[in-house]
C-alpha cells in the first residue's frame, strides 16, 4: 500500500495529511482514502484522536516485529496444494511482510488425523504467541484451537457448532446460484458429485445447492477423490435412471476428469449433460468446452485474512467475524438447456 510505504520511509513523520488533500495528492476518492487510513489504523500505524490530524504511530521496533508471526498450517506440502491456495497464500506472504509480519507455514499431516491433541500440542509449544490460519481443517482441530483459546483464523469453512473467525467463499450461495441456473434451463434431475471425506464447506455447498433446486430431485455421487473414483461415479450416474441432467461438481480437479471422461465416452456437453464446478482452478480455462464455473479472487481472499491476522496479534482474542466472498459466475461453455425428455 502507497501510504503504508511513505510513512515507512518518514514522508510524514508526526501526523498525516487531512483525507481531502490526500484524495487530492494520489488522485482516489474520499472513500478509498477512508478505506486505507482505516486499515492502517487497525495495523497500528495510525492513531485517531477528535478533532486532530491522524498521528503517526511509527515503524514497528524490532523486537515487537519478532512477535508478530502467524503460521499457516497444511496437510500437504506446497507441491501438493491448488494453484489458487498458492496465489492467496503469496499475496498474503507478501502484504504481511510489508508491515513487519512474518508468515511461516508448518506441514503437518498428524493435526488432520481424528485425534490430532498430541500433533498440535507439540506445535503450540514450538510456535507461542502466534496467530494460526488453518488451512482445510477438520472438526476436530478446530475445536482443539477454539477450546485453547489461541489466536486462531479458518482459511475456509467452519463447522457447526464452532465460533472461530473465518474467511471463506460463500459456498451456500454460490450453490443455490448453481441449482437455479440449472433449473432455469429446464434441469430437473440434478446430480452433485463430491468426495466421501467431506469439509464444512462441501456440506454448505449441498444444502445450498437442494435450497436452489426447488422442484427438481438431488442425487448425491461421492467418491474417494482419485481419478479411478471419479470415474466410478460417473459410470454409476450415467447409468441412473432418470438420468441426472444438471452435474454439479464441487472440485476443479474433479471437474476436469469428469469432462474429458465424459467426453472421451461420447457424452455430448452441453447438449445430453450439462456440467458446472463449483471451484475455479487456471488450467480449466484450457479445456474445450470451456467449463462453467466460479472464481475467487485469491488476492480479495488474501486481504481478508491479512486483516483478521492483524486484529489477532495486536488485541488478542480475534472477534467472530466471518468475512464471506462471493465468486463470479464464469459462464463457460458446459451449462446448456435440458435435453428433450
Amino acid at each position: 500500500m502507497f501510504l503504508r510505504e511513505q510513512i515507512q520511509l518518514g514522508t510524514w513523520p508526526q501526523t498525516l495529511p487531512g483525507e481531502l488533500e490526500l484524495a487530492k495528492q494520489l488522485q482516489v476518492g474520499r472513500n478509498t482514502i477512508r478505506s486505507a487510513l482505516a486499515l492502517l489504523e487497525l495495523e497500528g500505524w495510525l492513531t485517531t484522536r477528535a478533532g486532530k490530524r491522524r498521528e503517526v504511530t511509527g515503524k514497528i521496533a524490532p523486537t515487537e516485529a519478532a512477535r508478530q508471526t502467524a503460521v499457516l498450517l497444511l496437510a500437504v506440502p506446497f507441491h501438493a496444494l491448488s494453484s489458487t491456495t498458492l496465489l492467496w497464500m503469496e499475496a498474503l506472504r507478501r502484504s504481511l511482510e510489508g508491515i513487519g509480519w512474518q508468515l511461516l507455514t508448518e506441514v503437518e499431516s498428524a493435526a488432520y488425523r481424528r485425534s490430532p491433541s498430541t500433533a498440535l500440542e507439540a506445535l503450540a509449544a514450538k510456535h507461542p504467541g502466534v496467530v494460526w490460519v488453518l488451512h482445510r481443517s477438520t472438526l476436530a482441530m478446530q475445536r482443539w484451537f477454539e477450546t485453547r483459546r489461541l489466536p486462531t483464523i479458518l482459511a475456509g469453512s467452519r463447522y457447526a457448532g464452532v465460533s472461530l473467525p473465518q474467511v471463506d467463499t460463500d459456498y451456500r450461495a454460490v450453490s443455490r446460484h448453481a441449482a437455479s441456473r440449472f433449473v432455469a434451463l429446464g434441469h430437473r434431475h440434478l446430480l452433485v458429485v463430491g468426495s466421501r471425506t467431506a469439509l464444512a464447506g462441501d456440506e454448505e455447498s449441498i444444502t445450498g445447492f437442494q435450497e436452489g433446486a426447488g422442484p427438481a430431485t438431488v442425487s448425491l455421487a461421492y467418491h474417494n477423490e482419485t481419478p479411478d473414483g471419479v470415474v466410478a461415479v460417473l459410470r454409476q450416474s450415467l447409468e441412473a435412471r432418470p438420468l441426472p441432467t444438471g452435474w454439479f461438481i464441487l472440485r476443479a480437479d474433479h471437474f476436469a476428469t469428469a469432462q474429458t471422461w465424459l467426453l472421451q465416452h461420447g457424452v455430448r456437453l452441453p447438449a445430453q449433460i450439462s456440467l458446472v464446478s463449483r471451484d475455479d482452478e487456471p488450467f480449466l480455462q484450457h479445456l474445450y468446452p470451456e467449463p462453467t464455473r466460479y472464481r475467487r479472487s485469491a488476492e480479495a481472499f488474501a486481504r481478508k485474512l491479512h486483516r483478521l491476522i492483524i486484529s489477532g496479534g495486536k488485541n488478542g482474542p480475534l472477534t467472530h467475524e466471518t468475512p464471506r466472498l462471493m465468486p463470479d459466475f464464469i459462464r463457460g461453455a458446459t451449462l446448456g438447456k435440458a435435453p428433450p425428455a
